[in-house]
């Protein structure tokens, strides 16, 4: 008889009564990247994955997804997929396992695989043109990333999320909608008929470093008599107008 696995955060499904005994997972490590995660599974056939995908998303409770952590819903994940690979003679080893619990982590809590692209302090903005064409800025220098979609419906999904998080709406009647992500980065989203080779996104980061006058000094963005002159203008009240580039404010 097969050991019962704790439940967490799936669906309760009958057993069936020859289903073979679960493999035992090595207990999971830090959650990888995932953009690493797709490198790991992109070794198994891709529509093998596709109805992993969609039996792991099938037998999840939304309700009890909502209320676990990153770590305990990646847990819950492998153990998942090992019991659906196990059930179907689907050979994956523990650890495309683990990178396909991380993806669908992604996906369910995330931004999918932008979260790598969100992660990397370097990147300070990201531009999407469809679902295979990701940009991005480092450095001031714009070159295209690695990073890739599923197919549309998986973008449009990753759209519709952000949207729906500041109470937008974004679709065919509605194809433009302004948000900001929780670390305050600036979010623009079109949708078709406005963008023509699927939903276009484009995300401003947002720093996590503090830029003072000292750092602006040692940049060359200006000078310490300016930045007196600034200092005392702020002191005053005065008011100031600031123009240039996106991000100057």
């Amino acid at each position: 008889m097969s050991p019962q696995l704790p439940a967490f955060g799936r669906r309760s499904v009958p057993a069936a009564n020859d289903a073979a005994p679960t493999p035992q997972i090595p207990e999971s490590g830090p959650i990888v990247s995932a953009s690493a995660a797709a490198a790991v599974t992109s070794g198994v056939p891709s529509d093998v994955i596709a109805d992993l995908r969609a039996i792991c998303l099938g037998r999840l409770d939304p309700t009890a997804v909502s209320n676990m952590s990153t770590d305990q819903l990646s847990t819950d994940l492998e153990r998942l997929i090992s019991e659906i690979a196990t059930e179907r003679r689907i050979q994956l080893n523990s650890r495309e396992q683990r990178a396909l619990a991380a993806e669908l982590v992604f996906d369910i809590l995330g931004l999918g695989p932008l979260e790598t692209l969100l992660e990397n302090d370097s990147i300070s903005e990201i531009m999407v043109n469809g679902p295979h064409k990701v940009f991005i800025e480092r450095a001031g220098r714009l070159v295209i990333s690695k990073v890739r979609f599923r197919d549309t419906e998986h973008l449009t999904s990753i759209c519709q999320r952000i949207a729906s998080a500041v109470g937008r709406r974004i679709d065919e009647s509605s194809p433009m909608a302004d948000a900001r992500l929780k670390d305050g980065s600036r979010v623009n989203i079109v949708f078709p008929p406005l963008a023509l080779d699927g939903p276009y996104l484009s995300i401003r980061k947002f720093s996590r470093k503090i830029i003072d006058f000292q750092r602006l000094i040692e940049f060359g963005a200006l000078t310490q008599p300016v930045s007196q002159i600034l200092q005392l203008a702020a002191k005053a009240r005065l008011n100031v107008i600031i123009s240039g580039g996106t991000g100057s404010g």
